[in-house]
């Protein structure tokens, strides 16, 4: 995680994208996924530079790319524990019996002003998950800050989660650096880069004992993300020096393929599917560096890998976050907000 460690963007001409590369073998169970009717927007969710607390903006599906902040742009809440500031929001649906009943807000715990610089939060940071519940999407309550890795970890950041059908639960993951038993005070130096976690939980508040998902060493991966196609094939986002996109077949713990180019100078990337047109979605991603923010790519087949920025969107003032699909009932209760 970097000062700039959140990215935005959804995803590109899908027309060019089917020209521009064919997925790996497999790929026709991208037909699979069909446009929801019963959805008529969606929901951003995401933090401001500067700021403390979650902020919420919708969308319709007439204009799905521009958002609407709600709460007359104020947070709509804002943490009172640990370091009492979020980072990398991710709305996570519940599925199974939860499935439309039940939504958690996984974040970062962390203020980057209590550290002299991200090296120092990356080493002695927070190892813990703020999470949130809500029923309505309006309402978000039980905050609680669940310790996720032991004392060897510098940090646990950009949590998210997605349901694991194999294990009938969640699987939560994080990006975490880890240092030697003996170094106690994380003064020595990382014994790698970071590396993705990941545990299962069926409530958010209990969780298996984690373990390692994907280590790329001496390469760093942080910021992983799903756009489900399916209970078996999944398009999966890291980041190391940008974006990249893979797809599997297999299931969630299969061996997946990169495709398309990395996005360069971008991090945080989240996928959406479009309500209305079939194998079609959207990615958002936060830059890197000093011209920080969300941008959008797409809209796009997600299983090229091919992402075209729309710079006739601006949604620079988002920070890294996720989208959710919104019914009729839900977004009305949000404009209400």
């Amino acid at each position: 995680m970097r000062s700039n460690y959140f990215s935005a963007g959804l995803v590109c001409a899908y027309a060019s994208a089917v020209a521009l590369a064919a997925p790996f073998a497999g790929d026709s169970s991208i037909l699979s996924r069909r446009a929801d009717s019963s959805k008529v927007g969606f929901l951003a969710a995401f933090w401001k530079t500067n700021e403390t607390g979650i902020f919420f903006a919708i969308s319709t599906n007439d204009d799905p790319l521009s958002f609407t902040p709600i709460n007359g742009g104020e947070a709509l809440f804002v943490p009172t524990l640990g370091q009492k500031t979020v980072r990398d929001l991710s709305i996570v649906p519940g599925s199974g019996e939860e499935e439309a009943t039940k939504w958690y807000l996984l974040a970062t715990d962390l203020n980057i002003d209590d550290y002299s610089s991200w090296d120092a939060a990356s080493a002695n940071g927070s190892k813990a998950l703020l999470i949130w519940d809500s029923t309505d999407l309006v309402n978000w309550t039980n905050e609680r800050l669940i310790t996720v890795e032991d004392d060897t970890a510098g940090m646990a950041w950009a949590p998210d989660a997605i349901y694991d059908p194999d294990a009938g639960n969640y699987m939560v993951h994080w990006a975490a650096k880890f240092f030697a038993e003996n170094d106690t005070a994380h003064n020595d130096g990382a014994i790698g880069e970071a590396v993705m976690r990941y545990a299962h939980t069926s409530d958010f508040q209990t969780f298996t004992a984690p373990q390692t998902y994907i280590d790329r060493n001496p390469n760093s991966t942080i910021d992983l993300s799903f756009l489900k196609i399916n209970d078996t094939a999944y398009v999966r986002f890291w980041a190391h020096d940008g974006i990249h996109t893979e797809v599997g077949y297999d299931g969630l713990f299969g061996s997946f393929e990169e495709v398309g180019d990395v996005v360069t100078d971008y991090e945080g990337a989240y996928a959406i599917w479009d309500n209305t047109a079939d194998g079609v979605a959207y990615m958002i991603a936060d830059k890197v560096g000093s011209d920080a923010g969300i941008r959008l790519y797409g809209p796009s087949d997600p299983t090229t890998g091919v992402w075209v920025q729309d710079t006739a969107v601006d949604m620079t003032y988002m920070r890294h976050g996720s989208v959710l699909a919104l019914t009729q009932e839900q977004y009305d209760a949000l404009a209400a907000v």
